[in-house]
Parts: C-alpha cells; sequence; structure tokens
C-alpha cells in the first residue's frame, strides 16, 4: 500500500484510507470506531472488522474512493477554484493524488467526516459585509478563464462546495448557510427563481431548510440556503445517494422507485420521508427539475434519528441535453403521467388516496411557477447546427470573429449565453417582476 489518510468524525478516529498500487483507495474501521461508531455508508460499508476495496467502477466514478469519501470532495465549481488557487501558490495539480485533495478538504468538507493529516487551508467562512455583486463578477471571469485578484477571497469562502455553480460558504452569527452564483450560461433570474421554487416547494409540504434571497443590483437576487449538514454549530454526516448507491451521477442511472427502496432500507421504512420523497418526484416532474440526479437527494445520520432523508435540495428548474429526466418515473424519463407517479407511490406502500391528493395539490401550487415554465418553454428551439449558431451570435451583435472558435464547444457555449440575454429580455418584457435588472 501507498499513502495514507485517517478518518475522523467529532475527533473521533473512524478509519484509515490507504491508496492501493491500483489507485483504488481501500478503507479499514478502527478499533474503537468498531465498538462505538455507526456505519458511515450502510450499503458499502457495514461495521465489520475487515479491509474494504471499492469496485473496480469506482476508479471511473469516483477517483477509486467510496462514494461516502468522494462526497468530501469539491466537484466542478470547487474543484476548478482549489486548482487555480494551487496553481498560483506554485503547485503542480496534475502530481496529486485523491489522497492529497482530501488532504486540502481537510476539516472543511460537506457533512462531518474529516481528514487527517490535513494540507493547510485557507478556508473561512466567517466573513462580513461582503459586496455578493463584487463576488459574482469574479466568479464569472474564473468561469470564463480570466484572472481574478480576488482568487484567494473566493478560495476561503468557497472550500470543497460542490456542484456546477459557483457559491460560497458562509457563518453568520452561528449559523451556516450556501449562497449561490448564476454560472455563465444561467439567466440573470436564476438566483430568483430558485428562491421562488422554494417558497412553493415549501407549500407543497417538501421539506427544506430556511431560504431567502439577497439584494442586487446587477440581477433579482442570489439564493441563500442554510446548509443541513450544520445543526447549532455541530456538524453532521451526511450521504449523497450517489455516495449511497455507488453511482455516477453525471449519468441517468436510478429510477424514484430505487430511492424509495433506499429509503426503506437505510431509516427502517419511514413513512414520513417516503412521503417526502414522493412529494420532491411530483414537484421535479411538474416544475422541469430535470437534473434530478443522485447527488441531489441526500440522507442524513444522527445519534437521535439514525438514518432519515435529509432535507430538499436544489429545486428549481433546470434541462439536460437529452430532454427527459435525470432519474427516471416508473422507468420513464418523459411524456411522465400521474399514474406513473402514482405506481412509484403504491409500489413502496404509499396509499393511492395519498399520492392522488399529493399529485393534485402540489399541480395546484406550482401553477404559481408558471411564468417561469412558459418564458422557458417559448425560448426552446428546433437543433441548431453549430455554423447556424456562430450566425445567430453575430447577428446578436456579439463581435466575435468565426474564426476565432477553435472548437464547437465554445460555439455552443457563446450560444447559450446569446440566448440567455435574449431570454432576459423577453422576461423583461413580459413580467418586469421576473426580469434580471
Amino acid at each position: 500500500m501507498g499513502k495514507s489518510l485517517n478518518v475522523f468524525f467529532h475527533d473521533k478516529h473512524v478509519g484509515t484510507l490507504a491508496e492501493m498500487p491500483d489507485k483504488r483507495i481501500a478503507f479499514q474501521y478502527s478499533k474503537d470506531w468498531l465498538s462505538n461508531g455507526f456505519s458511515i455508508s450502510p450499503l458499502s460499508l457495514p461495521l465489520r472488522d475487515e479491509v474494504f476495496v471499492p469496485p473496480q467502477k469506482s476508479l471511473d466514478i469516483f477517483h477509486g474512493l467510496y462514494g461516502v469519501f468522494s462526497d468530501s470532495l469539491p466537484d466542478s465549481w470547487g474543484e476548478l477554484l482549489l486548482n487555480r488557487y494551487l496553481a498560483s501558490k506554485g503547485i503542480d495539480v496534475s502530481t496529486l493524488s485523491i489522497l492529497d485533495r482530501l488532504a486540502y478538504v481537510g476539516a472543511s468538507g460537506m457533512g462531518a467526516l474529516e481528514y487527517r493529516p490535513a494540507e493547510k487551508s485557507d478556508f473561512d467562512p466567517n466573513k462580513n459585509n461582503l459586496d455578493f455583486d463584487a463576488l459574482s463578477m469574479e466568479c464569472s471571469a474564473i468561469l470564463s478563464s480570466k484572472d481574478s485578484d480576488q482568487l484567494h477571497l473566493l478560495y476561503e469562502l468557497a472550500g470543497p462546495s460542490g456542484g456546477a455553480r459557483p457559491k460560497l460558504l458562509l457563518n453568520e452569527n452561528g449559523t451556516d448557510y450556501i449562497v449561490k452564483f448564476p454560472a455563465n450560461t444561467d439567466p440573470s433570474i436564476s438566483g430568483k427563481r430558485e428562491y421562488d421554487y422554494s417558497i412553493c416547494a415549501k407549500k407543497c409540504g417538501i421539506n427544506m431548510t430556511k431560504t431567502s434571497l439577497i439584494p442586487s443590483k446587477i440581477c433579482k437576487g442570489y439564493f441563500k440556503t442554510e446548509r443541513f449538514d450544520r445543526q447549532k454549530g455541530s456538524k453532521i454526516h451526511s450521504l449523497t445517494m450517489a455516495g449511497l448507491l455507488e453511482t455516477d451521477f453525471r449519468h441517468p442511472t436510478c429510477d424514484y422507485s430505487t430511492y424509495m427502496k433506499a429509503i426503506d432500507i437505510i431509516t427502517k421504512g419511514n413513512k414520513e420521508d417516503k412521503e417526502q420523497m414522493f412529494k420532491i418526484m411530483c414537484f421535479n416532474v411538474m416544475t422541469h427539475n430535470l437534473d434530478d440526479h443522485t447527488k441531489n437527494f441526500s440522507f442524513i445520520y444522527t445519534e437521535k434519528k439514525g438514518w432519515r432523508l435529509a432535507p430538499g435540495y436544489d429545486l428549481t428548474y433546470s434541462t439536460t441535453y437529452y430532454g427527459e429526466q435525470t432519474t427516471s418515473v416508473n422507468g420513464k424519463g418523459k411524456n411522465i403521467t400521474d399514474s406513473d407517479m402514482i405506481s412509484v407511490g403504491t409500489n413502496t406502500g404509499l396509499p393511492k388516496t395519498f399520492c392522488e391528493k399529493t399529485i393534485q395539490d402540489i399541480k395546484k401550487e406550482t401553477a404559481s411557477l408558471k411564468g417561469y415554465l412558459s418564458l422557458q418553454n417559448d425560448a426552446k428551439k428546433r437543433h441548431v447546427s453549430w455554423q447556424e449558431r456562430v450566425k445567430e451570435i453575430e447577428e446578436n451583435g456579439i463581435k466575435e470573429n468565426y474564426n476565432d472558435f477553435k472548437t464547437k464547444d465554445e460555439v455552443s457555449a457563446k450560444y447559450t449565453a446569446t440566448q440567455n440575454a435574449t431570454l432576459n429580455k423577453k422576461i423583461s418584457k413580459s413580467d418586469p417582476n421576473l426580469s434580471g435588472t
């Protein structure tokens, strides 16, 4: 075995990670944890005295880790920020192993697991009087591969945050929050839209943490939500559905019926959690939240309640390149009917009357979001070739020369930005309350 790293929970030694010759990362619980702890990943790492070795597929999905440890790592935005930050310190990120990256996470990861010995981290969520508009523009610069003189501050605030969109982790008066900024391809209403979605979701009976909207002078605001993995200053162990099931969140791999079975196993058949998952499924289908992948659902563990479904999160308008739900409903990714949703519910033991009433209640509540849905539907177009996209970009006054685009991906990114600018204009004309500035 090569490098190793120790895993801790509330200063208690959980176990040890060790790199194998083929780069997979083995894990073994400590003796004390076997006597007094709990399984940190019930399906993959039962509380047993043995060396656990992840399957070969983990190298492609989780860099050789078990899913529960991969959950601690940043992805997309957080990884980009870490790489840029380390490069600014003269560190060659290509030389870092996955255990090195966990060492940089140290004690600042999502959830409650900590890794020692940790590399020095500048993560500090205790900042005051922040200019969120300025930070948003700095995030946009980094996403555009430009230099930023606020890189160190962004790294201090972002830590190991996951997801594709820029975000900051803040602690205000002892309460921990996540603040999201729009990505370069997002319309400027994205923050307000997610906030409005959260209010609607709560009215649908979906359990969510406290949400709010931070005012802005350049858009309709930034979405802010309380973290469910922090309670009264204490870290809560969390596990995404991707981590639990050891599945690749980047691709469609599950059905909501799978989630229901997972809830049955992990929470010992908790009825309230199954009802919550049913409500989230209906909400996602009815509000065009297609990006409902396996990292957008989590479980949390507390000594008092054991394993429970985490509050809902990332409930907002989203799409996928294939135009279907990432998590299927009764085996279907599109053209999903009430009967499909009812089947998922009744097959897991929920009464048919509950399923039918829930669907009707959520239909009634989500009607308040029709402004967002109709505008997005109007913006959809037929398939456009990349040559046509260049032409439309030029017609919209963006002066890049055709020859400046080196790849089709660059064209697609610029085309998306153009489409969102057009969408913002349409939103402003149709409903000023939904518009950006």
